[in-house]
């Protein structure tokens, strides 16, 4: 299968945060999300200002709201390369943290990822992966198994044919 790649930033060794790719599956070669290659998406956000993709002719879910940016999977994709720069939900970006903070990798009900502080208690509806360590490795980890950025309900009901 090939990988969408998707923006992120990591610390260089001056502890500097760079620029780097953030791989999410299925690549720009390939057919839209959910393999409709008729679908159009909308790139969605939340409080926290992190993205994702919802169908345009749906409603976004509670919680998010439509950032005006539409069209085919890889319109939406490049969008969200160019602006969300750092996976961490807003909240923890604004905390002063230390660059040696250790983190976690927690996973959504839509199986959507973030990373959260090791030593804060997690928002409600959030569960920890197991996986703790430096942003870089959380990060990392992301990179490697978030395949498909679409909400957990959207693309069962893009496999059940519904849109």
């Amino acid at each position: 299968m090939a990988r969408i790649s998707f923006f992120r930033r990591a610390a260089g060794n001056d502890g500097v945060f760079g620029q780097r790719l953030f791989i999410f599956g299925l690549g720009s070669s390939t057919i839209a999300l959910g393999q409709h290659s008729g679908s159009k998406y909308q790139v969605v956000i939340n409080h926290e200002e992190q993205y994702s993709i919802w169908l345009l002719d749906k409603k976004p879910p509670k919680g998010w709201k439509y950032t005006g940016i539409n069209g085919s999977q890889e319109r939406c994709q490049k969008y969200i390369r160019e602006v969300w720069t750092d996976m961490r939900p807003l909240s923890v970006r604004k905390m002063k943290r230390s660059k040696n903070a250790m983190y976690q990798v927690v996973i959504n009900h839509e199986e959507q990822y973030s990373i959260w502080p090791t030593e804060k208690n997690l928002p409600k509806g959030w569960k920890t992966t197991k996986v703790k360590g430096s942003l870089a490795k959380c990060m990392d980890h992301i990179e490697e198994v978030w395949t498909d950025m679409r909400p957990l309900s959207l693309r069962k009901r893009m496999r059940q044919g519904k849109n």
